[in-house]
């Protein structure tokens, strides 16, 4: 993988002991992982909020006729826990590139 000059530089100076291309999933790395926490938080919080889990939620929701925010509230923890399972992969992909590199 060919880099520009200035960011093989700035990957060569901000991680010395890395090959560019490992910085760069080192990078990936920690960006996935921290995406992994805001996900996480959020599902954690409509689990405070519902006092369930989201499978529950999911039945009571899918088997009524819930209000716009309950609904809205439905998508973002669905969002947030397909997000967490995206970047669990997404996590698992990069430690094996790691690996490699």
């Amino acid at each position: 993988m060919a880099l520009p000059n200035a960011i093989e530089t700035s990957a060569k100076r901000l991680f010395p002991n890395l090959q560019p291309e490992q910085a760069i999933v080192e990078l990936l790395l920690e960006r996935a992982q921290k995406n992994l926490i805001k996900y996480r938080s959020a599902a954690r919080d409509f689990e405070t909020k519902y006092t369930q889990d989201f499978e529950t939620f999911r039945k009571k929701i899918l088997s009524s006729k819930p209000g716009s925010a309950m609904e809205q509230d439905y998508f973002d923890w669905e969002l947030a826990m397909t997000g967490i399972a995206d970047m669990r992969a997404e996590i698992k992909q990069l430690k094996e590139l790691r690996k490699k590199t």
